[in-house]
């Protein structure tokens, strides 16, 4: 399975993800068309049971690969590489501000719900965006079509 980790700037995406990861790393993802990617066992006691029953040759964990997508917002959303790593992932876990921390910047006052419904809606400008760009690729190839058969009568 494969999630990638979403957010506003500054909000922990990059926390979780090393907490989740394990991974090493100094910062967010700075470029849109960049991200940081890593796996996470997913330890199963019942899984380790079954193994010291029926002793396999070979016993395999389930894993999770996170994708640190880093900040999401309009400009990011226009990136094809931001919307590429987006679209390769099996699920979203949108991390959320929630918290003081005045050493941590953050543009007005702090408010989760607000900050989701932003989200929510950038995402869906985004796939409007799309929508838009396939509906426009059907109607050429329907006025290809239509001309190719006019020529044939």
């Amino acid at each position: 399975m494969k999630t990638g980790i979403i957010g506003l700037p500054q909000v922990g995406k990059t926390s979780l993800f090393r907490i989740l990861t394990k991974a090493h790393l100094s910062s967010a993802p700075s470029n849109p068309r960049e991200a940081h990617v890593g796996v996470a066992k997913v330890p199963d006691d019942r899984l380790d049971r079954l193994a010291v029953q029926y002793n396999p040759k070979k016993l395999t964990h389930a894993s999770v690969e996170y994708v640190d997508l880093g900040a999401i917002g309009q400009e990011a959303l226009k990136e094809s590489g931001y919307l590429g790593h987006l679209r390769q992932v099996d699920a979203i876990a949108h991390v959320v501000r929630a918290f003081e921390d005045d050493s941590i910047p953050h543009t007005g006052p702090i408010d989760p719900l607000r900050d989701i419904k932003n989200v929510e809606f950038d995402l869906m400008v985004s796939d409007l965006g799309q929508i838009e760009k396939r509906l426009e690729r059907v109607e050429k190839d329907l006025k290809k079509m239509r001309s190719a058969d006019l020529e044939k009568e």
